[in-house]
């Protein structure tokens, strides 16, 4: 089958920031090392009026994850006893745009990716409370997945398979920018089995939210969002990140993985 398809571009400079936040470790020769939070805090900004509304707020995409980002920065400073290893805390710019502001990130980090064990990413948390199972997909390409599994299990939750397998989710990230340079990195994103709702009701939901407010000036916030679930998210990643920050070796890629070549190129060894 042959056909043609003509679309129009255009290329727009984007002055923009991250924001970069660290909180020290412990251990004299490790605290030289790190592992990574990470959320996008643009948006669309102002556009294409919807009914009335040009401003494109991003509420849940991506204030949630900026929320969780700063708590998780909160908690983490609060510790009385850091982890071994240091922490970044990354509000990413211009993902909205294409994943900018992390790839500027991986090109000119503040810790070398061979010096950083892991990055979680959060973005876009449906506000609609606990769940019994949670996504990380593509954690189990990487050596640190036990880690991910021992959390899951003491939060009681379920690692859910990726739901659309063929929509590339993986490479739609901001943790894909940091893969791309040979971190381990993955998004934590919500499950789908809401507690005490029928089944299937979480995926009618997220259903709901991409027809009518994914990218829509109606992404707004609501007082009557359940913020349960995004705590909870927070702390398992908390948990998976501590342990990785203490770590006697560095994560890796498993053998054959895409990413395991750049990440040898980082100096981090199997």
């Amino acid at each position: 089958l042959r056909f043609h398809i003509r679309a129009s571009a255009k290329i727009r400079e984007i002055r923009t920031r991250n924001v970069i936040g660290k909180v020290e470790g412990s251990d004299p020769q490790l605290k030289n090392e790190a592992v990574m939070f990470s959320a996008h805090w643009d948006h669309l900004g102002v556009g294409e009026a919807i009914r009335g509304d040009a401003i494109y707020n991003g509420a849940q995409d991506n204030a949630t994850g900026c929320g969780v980002l700063l708590e998780l920065a909160r908690a983490w400073a609060a510790q009385p006893q850091k982890p071994r290893r240091s922490a970044l805390f990354i509000s990413v710019a211009a993902e909205e745009a294409g994943l900018l502001g992390s790839e500027y990130y991986g090109q000119h980090p503040v810790v070398p990716a061979g010096k950083t064990a892991l990055a979680l990413n959060y973005d876009s948390l449906p506000p609609l409370g606990r769940t019994s199972d949670v996504q990380v997909h593509g954690a189990e390409r990487a050596t640190i997945y036990p880690v991910v599994e021992e959390a899951a299990r003491r939060f009681h939750l379920t690692i859910s398979p990726d739901p659309r397998p063929l929509a590339g989710t993986y490479y739609r990230s901001d943790h894909f920018s940091f893969a791309r340079v040979g971190i381990p990195a993955f998004s934590i994103d919500s499950g789908h089995e809401l507690l005490g709702q029928p089944p299937g009701t979480g995926n009618r939901l997220a259903d709901e939210y991409n027809e009518a407010h994914y990218h829509q000036p109606s992404d707004e916030y609501h007082d009557d969002w359940d913020f349960s679930g995004m705590e909870l998210y927070a702390r398992f990643g908390f948990l998976i990140n501590r342990e990785a920050a203490n770590l006697p070796k560095l994560p890796t890629w498993r053998a054959g993985d895409e990413f395991l070549a750049a990440r040898v190129a980082s100096g981090v060894r199997q």
